[in-house]
């Protein structure tokens, strides 16, 4: 008699079978358990992973083009049958042997075998699924499925087992409601591991769920942790769905076909399936290609975009004629990854050594997939996208291109064109430096008809739109296409793709023991060397930056025991475990590393610490040097200390490209030979290492710089593996920590919260942003035509003055004359003067092609900034106003370290403390009982409590007023305003808390609205009224709101606030309809303040 348990299950089951048989349309093809004692099913066959008469039918009824005459032969029928079992044995019952058999037999799947109609014909492909049109195959499920493994001579029972074709592609587990789906996937990879591996070398998914709770998606050998669930394409958090529509989703015939077909790889003998975000981009940009329109795919930091890309290429590669595909990255360690994943998903890739190699292999047409950096399409290869000549003064972006187009005819003549019929580029992290004349460069040579696919997982945030000279190069949406899918950092933690993160804060006090003695040794130290007044302030302005201060020897080292404390005693002392100190500058990144291996007398760092930077010390690094060899210069330093860790890492290290794979190499593999690399700017981008763990800042990075440094530590850990593969060390991270010596938890909190929000670029359209650039290129036009005219004027007076030669004017400026203003007054005019005029011509550079100037007009201005920067720099040189502050710099850092004493790291914002009750202030919130909550929290110290929550204040602002700009720029206003009055009023840390508790409570109630308009939506049409042209009687205003709030609230469709929804444009064009007064892009921000605070 059967279990009440087994009862269940067995309910859970027949629901599932119904399913697949109803709603689905699959055939049931029946209960296979062998009875006991029997090898054979209740048709009187043994089960295996092919059905040969379900391959035989579906092969059978393949007609040709004239949809009559059968496609295969009964010879080629069987053949390929034959080679398709063959292939689908397993030689070992090894993981490894079934991850291998099981990715060739994929290929066979995907493309087919070749076999001859007869013995006389050639051999011709037979396919055994039709990836065209679905419909076409046939979907099945057996449940109950019983195997015995011949190698092994084991055997189980799937609970189901789906068919395509005869061919079976998908097993099922399934529990009861009470019982854990991981139940599922252990019983799933216990199979494929230890019991019948011969079954699953046709299976591409394996799912596991239980009943009404929880699905959860796989592939053969993939680890719990990784195993995903079934999502919406939406960026909402929180919408899950249920088990149930999960099945109808999933195994929906036309997704379970795309699915299969461009959704499974190879990732270097790993065996992957992706996640639902990857595949909803593929779909979303598929359906943009056959028309080539570019576009942007926003997936976060650690979400998978290079498998994304690799997917993306191979359904380029099935569905075009002679496609190409060039991937493009911006940094040497980007495009390293990059072309060892496409490789280790099994494709053939040509990574561009030079340019003349990418041109090269451009236009022979022969290799389908190459990587480059974007440098490498550069007239010259730099990394510098703006040439200057001698004078600052720049290329103009037409000179540049034809230049570029000179060296390609010179070594071309008219031969050069990028082969291929369909071209795809692929822009990695396409917001940062992708743009301006280098992509302008590679538009040249590519040419116009490709499509460009950005990806980025940083977009530009609005407050970098409104910079117009420094960002509208680098506007993602206008050199891109409009963003088609996003994947937000909080989906992907709630996805568990990556990792949360924790923060504390560090501080280490420094003081200067004795000003007056600091300031007696800096006059007598410049004192000596005749310096000009100018020339002494320059010495004092570039040793009073804080970066010099916090370069101080004692803070370095007591930041450097705090760190070897950890390693010590805290979460770095595990093998599974390492991290990553970010420094202000590569001088103070040797100086940690000199502390680690040399200075300090806790050893646990010797030998497990490493420096990557750009950094490759060479002899003419220091060949200008301090003259005084007795003291040692931060160059000299630097070079001295990268040299000694070339020769602390071993023989055969001599460089920094072989010294930085060296470090990546064991800090990835074995975590506990490598706890620390030290790093500036490299590697805060694009490189993937599970075991880092902590990140240590002291380093004042921001925004995108700093959301990607965060990322390096939320990877999921993975355990340490031996060369054989077997499990050395147990991973057990379960966050990634953030460790700050610079105070940035509220810039920590900003970046995460903004690159959140899922808007982008929102609220600009094309329109928009053709406006910014016109008012860019206006703004450029005005400030070069100012430019001029005030050089002129002073060229003029020179002529006055009879100055028409460059030698007599260099004189003038350095002389001091009878009835003139000093020199020094006269030069520094002159080079207000002619640096605006350099500036001027080299901010407009790149905008001559899209003005009316004339040629003879260009040339006219171009010659006008040589000049002027000839002149300056003459004049510099003969003045002495050249002067270079560092030759003092070896007396100032050993002043700075004699007078700045640091206290040890004091923990201000420890990573247990739970500040999660903020989230709940509203106005009933006791300001007082909550302060006292906070100090608490903080452990005591109430200048971390108030640290804490003056981020929260930004934070909630950012956040509850996203979408109502005018209510944001007001409350920001208003929290600028207290902190500086707190500040004035030297408020002790319990008062600023409360007041800014205060203050959020007053952002959540939200600014004052007329009556009758309550509601969040509403005061945002109130606040930001003037967006959309409201008429100027305010009764008549709130009674508008109050129709557009109502007909929302009444008729809006489910989807309304999705912006390329249906719904979204039938709402549009009903308060169209309602408003006929209103212009179409008032009636558009009505649409989006309505849609962003509803």
């Amino acid at each position: 008699m059967a279990t009440y348990q087994e009862q269940r299950e067995r309910e859970y089951q027949n629901k599932l079978v119904k399913r697949f048989q109803d709603e689905l349309g699959y055939k049931y093809l029946g209960n296979w358990q062998y009875a006991k004692g029997e090898t054979v099913n209740s048709l009187g066959k043994q089960n295996s992973p092919i059905i040969d008469e379900e391959v035989r039918n579906y092969l059978k009824k393949q007609k040709k083009v004239d949809k009559k005459t059968p496609r295969y032969t009964e010879r080629q029928i069987e053949d390929a049958l034959l080679q398709l079992k063959s292939k689908a044995r397993l030689g070992n019952a090894k993981m490894s042997g079934l991850i291998q058999c099981n990715t060739d037999l994929y290929d066979i799947l995907m493309s087919g075998v070749k076999s001859q109609p007869d013995p006389e014909s050639n051999h011709e492909d037979v396919l055994f699924f039709d990836f065209e049109d679905y419909a076409n195959n046939d979907f099945a499920i057996a449940e109950e499925v019983s195997y015995i493994d011949p190698l092994l001579g084991k055997n189980k029972r799937p609970d189901i087992v789906v068919y395509v074709n005869g061919i079976a592609l998908a097993v099922i587990e399934l529990k009861r409601s009470l019982v854990n789906y991981e139940e599922g996937i252990r019983q799933h990879l216990s199979n494929e591991r230890d019991f019948i591996p011969s079954f699953f070398t046709t299976t591409q998914f394996t799912v596991a769920s239980n009943d009404g709770v929880e699905f959860r998606y796989g592939t053969i050998g993939t680890p719990l942790k990784f195993w995903c669930k079934w999502k919406q394409d939406t960026t909402k958090q929180g919408d899950v769905l249920t088990e149930q529509e999960s099945y109808s989703m999933f195994f929906n015939k036309e997704n379970f076909m795309f699915f299969f077909h461009y959704g499974v790889l190879n990732d270097g003998g790993t065996k992957k399936v992706l996640r639902p975000h990857q595949l909803y981009a593929i779909r979303a940009a598929a359906s943009r290609m056959p028309k080539k329109e570019s576009c942007v795919i926003w997936h976060s930091q650690g979400s998978g975009k290079s498998l994304t890309m690799v997917a993306l290429a191979s359904y380029i590669r099935r569905n075009f004629k002679n496609p190409r595909v060039v991937v493009i990255t911006d940094r040497k360690e980007l495009d390293l990854q990059l072309a060892g994943t496409f490789i280790k998903g099994g494709n053939t890739l040509h990574q561009a050594t030079s340019s003349s190699d990418l041109l090269d292999t451009l236009n022979k047409g022969e290799e389908w997939l190459i990587c480059s950096l974007i440098h490498k399409f550069g007239a010259n290869a730099s990394e510098d996208e703006a040439e200057k000549d001698e004078s600052g003064t720049k290329i103009s972006l037409d000179e540049y291109l034809n230049e570029l187009q000179a060296i390609i005819a010179q070594k071309y003549g008219n031969t050069f064109s990028v082969k291929g019929d369909n071209i795809f580029v692929f822009v990695d992290e396409c917001h940062r430096t992708q743009s301006g004349r280098l992509h302008e460069a590679m538009r040249a040579i590519m040419g116009k008809e490709i499509m460009l696919i950005g990806f980025t997982g940083t977009p530009l945030l609005k407050k970098d739109k409104g910079d117009l000279y420094n960002r509208i190069k680098s506007m993602s949406e206008r050199t891109f296409g409009p963003y088609i899918h996003k994947y937000l950092h909080k989906q992907a933690v709630e996805d568990k793709v990556i990792l949360d993160l924790q923060y504390e804060y560090r501080n280490v006090e420094q003081q200067l023991t004795n000003k007056q003695k600091v300031d007696q040794k800096l006059a007598a130290l410049t004192a000596g060397r005749e310096l000009t007044n100018e020339q002494r302030k320059m010495v004092e302005d570039r040793w009073a930056t804080l970066e010099k201060v916090y370069s101080t020897k004692e803070r370095i080292e007591r930041i450097g025991y705090s760190i070897l404390d950890d390693v010590g005693f805290g979460l770095l002392q595990h093998d599974w475990s390492n991290a990553m100190l970010v420094a202000g500058s590569i001088y103070q990144a040797y100086r940690y590393y000199k502390f680690f291996t040399q200075d300090s007398s806790n050893t646990l760092l010797r030998g497990r610490v490493a420096v990557v930077t750009s950094y490759d010390p060479i002899d003419s690094d220091i060949a200008n040097d301090s003259a005084d060899t007795s003291k040692e210069t931060e160059a000299k330093f630097k070079y001295d200390w990268a040299k000694q860790s070339f020769k602390d890492a071993g023989d055969g290290i001599n460089n920094a490209d072989d010294y930085e794979k060296w470090a990546k190499n064991i800090f990835i593999k074995r975590p506990a030979q490598m706890k620390l690399l030290i790093v500036v700017n490299k590697l805060l981008t694009g490189f993937d290492a599970p075991c880092a763990t902590v990140l240590y800042i002291d380093n004042e990075i921001k925004d995108h710089t700093l959301f990607q440094a965060v990322c390096r530590v939320n990877r999921l850990g993975e355990d340490i593996k031996d060369e054989e593969g077997n499990v050395i060390v147990k991973t057990h991270k379960e966050f990634g920590r953030i460790i700050s010596f610079k105070n940035l938890f509220n810039s920590i909190e900003y970046a995460v919260v903004k690159f959140n929000d899922g808007e982008g670029f929102s609220g600009l359209d094309d329109v928009d942003v053709e406006g910014l650039l016109d008012s860019a290129v206006n703004k450029c036009r005005g400030k070069l035509k100012a430019a001029k005219e005030a050089y002129e004027g002073l060229k003029a007076i020179w002529e006055s003055k009879g100055l028409t030669e460059l030698e007599p004017l260099t004189e003038y400026y350095v002389t001091e004359l009878d009835g003139e203003a000093p020199s020094q007054d006269r030069r520094n005019i002159m080079y207000s003067i002619t640096g605006s005029m350099v500036t001027a011509y080299n901010n407009m550079s790149d905008y001559f092609s899209q003005t009316d100037f004339t040629p003879e007009q260009i040339e006219s201005f171009s010659s006008l900034s040589r000049e002027a920067g000839t002149i300056q720099r003459k004049v510099r040189q003969k003045s002495g106003d050249d002067f270079d502050p560092r030759t003092l710099d070896p007396d100032m850092r050993q002043l700075l370290d004699q007078h700045i004493r640091a206290e040890d790291a004091e923990t201000l914002v420890e990573t247990s403390a739970d500040f999660s009750f903020l989230d709940f202030i509203n106005d009933t919130t006791n300001t007082e009982k909550a302060a006292d909550e906070a100090i608490r929290q903080a452990g005591g110290n109430a200048n971390g409590a108030a640290e804490v929550i003056e981020g929260k204040a930004r934070c909630v602002n950012t956040d509850w007023n996203s979408g109502d700009e005018e209510e944001l720029r007001a409350f920001s206003e208003r929290l600028q305003i207290l902190l500086d009055q707190l500040r004035e009023s030297n408020a002790t840390a319990k008062e600023r808390i409360k007041a800014l508790i205060e203050h959020i409570k007053a952002i959540k109630h939200g600014s004052e609205a007329p009556e009758g308009l309550n509601n969040k939506r509403s005061k945002a049409l109130w606040n930001n009224r003037a967006a959309w042209n409201a008429p100027a009687d305010d009764n008549e205003v709130i009674e508008i709101i109050k129709k557009i709030d109502a007909f929302i609230y009444r008729n809006a469709g489910a989807n309304w606030q999705d912006p390329d929804s249906n719904a979204s444009w039938d709402l549009r064009d009903d308060l169209q309809a309602m408003f006929p007064a209103f212009s179409e892009q008032d009636i558009y921000e009505i649409y989006r303040l309505a849609s962003q605070n509803s």
